[in-house]
């Protein structure tokens, strides 16, 4: 009598943990470039957010400057003579900067309106803040909207430069006529990290 032989069909399981082993190591592979696609799209997203932030204060701070006026500002206080522009980048405890604008300008239209606001710039809590004043001769009670330009800022330095000559202050009633501005005004935004933004515009309003 001839026997019979039995097939069995099925995985050993050595091979059961040689599949396991491949898969495993393919599901690390994958998720590892998950992960890494998931941060780079992070990373270049706030990388454009950082971007966008830097191109919005950078235009903000060379319009104020670009639209400087020579419109002289009343102390809150009332008493004291009228000034218009003052700086500083020593004493940051006072605004680094502080003057009267001329008018905003719309770019699209290419028109300018009238309204003079005061502005100053100030570092505190190791942010650049921006405040503007609905009018130059303000009071405690009138409206301000301030904003922040950037955060992890170590220091502000300024340079006043009229005539080929460079200033690290200037104070707009310091026995000169308020006609005096000048030239350009240069500014370098030192961060936490000692990264520095520098940035420079000319001097314009005379309104």
């Amino acid at each position: 009598m001839t026997g019979s032989r039995q097939t069995t069909y099925g995985f050993t399981l050595a091979e059961t943990l040689v599949a396991l082993l491949i898969l495993a190591v393919v599901s690390a592979i994958g998720t590892s470039l998950l992960l890494g696609a998931t941060s780079s799209s992070k990373q270049l997203r706030e990388s454009e957010a950082n971007a966008r932030q830097i191109d919005l204060a950078q235009a903000l701070i060379r319009n104020d400057i670009a639209a400087l006026s020579v419109r002289g500002v009343v102390p809150e206080s009332g008493f004291g003579d009228a000034g218009n522009l003052f700086g500083q980048s020593a004493n940051q405890s006072e605004p680094i900067l502080s003057f009267v604008r001329s008018g905003w300008i719309d770019t699209a239209a290419g028109e300018q309106r009238s309204t003079l606001q005061h502005v100053s710039y100030t570092v505190e809590r190791e942010q650049l803040i921006r405040t503007v004043t609905v009018r130059p001769d303000a009071t405690r009670s009138t409206p301000r909207v301030e904003r922040v330009l950037f955060d992890d800022v170590e220091r502000v330095e300024i340079q006043f430069v009229r005539g080929g000559e460079v200033s690290q202050d200037w104070i707009g009633d310091a026995g000169q006529p308020l006609s005096v501005l000048p030239d350009l005004i240069g500014i370098d935004i030192i961060f936490a990290d000692d990264r520095v933004l520098t940035l420079s515009a000319l001097t314009g309003g005379r309104l």
